[in-house]
């Protein structure tokens, strides 16, 4: 094999390696270019997403002031001189069942939303002053199951356990509570609340004794306690 022939075969070769090479290139090069495409992609839906999921919390949390604005309102006054405007309704009884409208619209629409998880708390008290405790405690006990950690979740742990005392597990709450109060920490609602309910309990169940008690241990081991004027005053009856 002369030297020209050894030459025209090694750059044959020479030629083919780089066209392979060039073929790889081109082909993760594709790849790339899918892989950025596809990463541009996820965060353009991403932010979408988050785009789309806070401008319909700002729609919920709207819809959801608006709710409480009527569940708040004045009642119309007819004896009054001069009308109220932001008195609308006549009676409770309508101004609760326009607002539990508005408070459902809130779940249904914006399901899922900080909104929606209020408003449906809204809707528990408005069934338990209807009293259907069934479906208010229903509601509460779902929203604690998937709130644990949401910051109305400790008024609902309190609400359920009102509810439950009052709807005939007074022995049984009392023994829950006495035993979260033995605990150290990591108690479901803060020393003071637990002993409201606790001499709650004992109220209902006609132990007046153990109830004081309870009730005096509040003002004496937790005297800041929002709840010590209450207590003051059981104690003195």
């Amino acid at each position: 094999m002369d030297r020209q022939h050894r030459r025209d075969l090694k750059h044959d070769k020479f030629v083919d390696e780089v066209g392979i090479l060039t073929d790889k290139a081109r082909a993760n090069q594709r790849v790339l270019i899918l892989i950025a495409v596809a990463a541009i992609a996820i965060a353009a839906l991403s932010y979408g997403w988050f785009f789309y999921r806070g401008n319909q919390e700002t729609k919920a949390q709207e819809v959801l002031a608006s709710a409480i604005d009527t569940i708040e309102s004045p009642l119309i006054d007819a004896t009054a001189t001069a009308p109220n405007p932001a008195a609308k309704f006549k009676t409770a009884a309508e101004r609760t069942a326009a607002a539990e409208k508005q408070f459902k619209d809130v779940e249904t629409k914006y399901s899922g939303s900080d909104a929606a998880d209020v408003a449906g708390l809204y809707v528990a008290r408005i069934h338990a002053g209807r009293g259907d405790v069934a479906t208010a405690r229903k509601k509460l006990e779902a929203f604690i199951g998937e709130h644990s950690d949401h910051l109305l979740v400790g008024g609902a742990r309190y609400s359920l356990y009102q509810m439950r005392i009052d709807g005939g597990e007074a022995q049984k709450v009392a023994t829950e509570i006495n035993a979260e109060l033995a605990k150290t920490n990591d108690t479901v609602l803060p020393a003071d609340s637990l002993l409201v309910l606790l001499a709650h309990a004992y109220e209902v169940q006609g132990d007046s004794v153990k109830s004081r008690e309870t009730y005096r241990r509040i003002t004496t081991e937790y005297p800041d306690s929002p709840f010590v004027l209450e207590a003051q005053r059981r104690v003195g009856a």
